[in-house]
């Protein structure tokens, strides 16, 4: 593909402006009262990103075999999650769920001290017809996205 289609640009600019509002909300401390609002906005940017993701990779000729290695927060699970690594495995599974839900856990830095638990936003949680409740850090997931080199499509030769 010599130029990229006003829709290719279009999709990447916008997977770019979510996976920023996925860092900021991966890396903010959250009290414990507001988890439903922020957990509306994650989804909401959540399948915006993986929608248009997919839509930048379905057209570019390399492999989307991209691991999700970055995290935000040093956290452990217990080990009977299954975590997505794989980008391409993670944006499906967010935009087939089933149940699409976020992860919180308990923020490593106070910030709210009247009587608020301190949270941070990990994962999304997603369920499809075909995977079982499987977790992909928010924050990971963003920076991948932003990591990954031009796609094919935007290499235009003069």
């Amino acid at each position: 593909m010599s130029t990229p289609t006003a829709v290719l640009i279009m999709a990447r600019n916008e997977t770019q402006r979510n996976a920023i509002d996925l860092l900021a909300y991966s890396s903010t401390v959250f009290p414990y009262e507001v988890h439903d609002l922020v957990s509306a906005k994650l989804l909401e940017i959540g399948v915006a990103f993986a929608v248009n993701a997919r839509r930048c990779f379905e057209v570019d000729s390399r492999p989307a075999e991209i691991e999700i290695k970055a995290t935000r927060w040093n956290y452990s699970m217990n080990g009977t999650q299954s975590i997505e690594t794989d980008l391409w495995k993670a944006l499906n599974g967010i935009i087939h769920a089933r149940n699409l839900r976020i992860d919180f856990a308990e923020s490593p830095q106070t910030v709210f001290v009247e009587a608020s638990r301190n949270s941070v936003a990990l994962h999304f949680i997603y369920k499809t017809d075909r995977y079982p409740e499987t977790y992909v850090d928010l924050f990971g997931l963003a920076w991948t996205f932003l990591s990954y080199g031009p796609f094919d499509w935007e290499n235009t030769s003069v």
